[in-house]
């Protein structure tokens, strides 16, 4: 039969141009269990462990790569407080990099903006933040607004607001915000095609085994 006869392949070739081209600059880091898991998969990990301090996984193998994100979600999406979930897209990628569940994606070349309640340590400690701040916007209790330089700085090796000892900080357990510009970090929380390989035929005789780009569903971990 004719139809029998008829292909329609993939233009890998095409594809990959499109992201060397137009695809985003991201610098991808791999997820790994961390050793402090117990066996067990209803465990808890170990709060205290230095090496994933206390989410059970931690991330090795940096590497920037590129790849086209689309689909951003524009279905809003609101959590027991009001705040908004959303923050989601995919992101398609080369074939020879092999995302995998939980892998860490940063936008090194983009900022957004994120709000943090941070609960004061002890008197003259620092108090780690979540994320790696690039900027510094806003720093408050309910009572005061602090400023940066005058009554803290931010310590960029640890990810911490380091409190000047001449200032007047927050009482230890007092709330306080501290909102700030950072990289855009996403986490793959699906591979929509976890096989996502096919045969094509060239201009040499028979067909060709043919990987085809990687692609996934990522979140900002400012939602995870």
């Amino acid at each position: 039969m004719v139809w029998t006869s008829q292909r329609i392949d993939f233009k890998i070739d095409e594809f990959m141009r499109l992201i060397v081209q137009k695809g985003y600059v991201v610098t991808w880091e791999k997820a790994s269990d961390c050793p402090c898991m117990p066996k067990d998969s209803q465990g808890q990990p170990d709060f205290n462990c230095p090496l994933c301090k206390g989410k059970g996984r931690y991330y090795y193998d940096p590497k920037t790569i590129q790849g086209i994100m689309s689909n951003f979600s524009d279905e809003l999406k609101y959590d027991e407080t009001g705040k908004i979930m959303s923050g989601l897209s995919y992101f398609t990628t080369l074939p020879q990099y092999k995302l995998g569940f939980w892998d860490r994606l940063t936008n090194k070349h983009s900022k957004i903006r994120n709000s943090e309640i941070v609960v004061k340590g002890e008197h003259g400690a620092k108090d780690r933040l979540r994320f790696e701040p690039v900027k510094i916007l806003n720093l408050r209790t309910i009572s005061r607004v602090y400023d940066k330089n005058v009554d803290f700085m931010f310590d960029e090796k640890s990810s911490s607001i380091d409190w000047v000892p001449t200032g007047k900080e927050p009482v230890r357990g007092e709330r306080y915000t501290v909102e700030y510009e950072l990289h855009p970090r996403w986490i793959c929380i699906d591979l929509v095609n976890v096989l996502r390989d096919t045969y094509v035929k060239s201009k040499k005789a028979g067909v060709a085994f043919q990987e085809l780009p990687i692609r996934a569903l990522v979140r900002l971990e400012v939602f995870v």
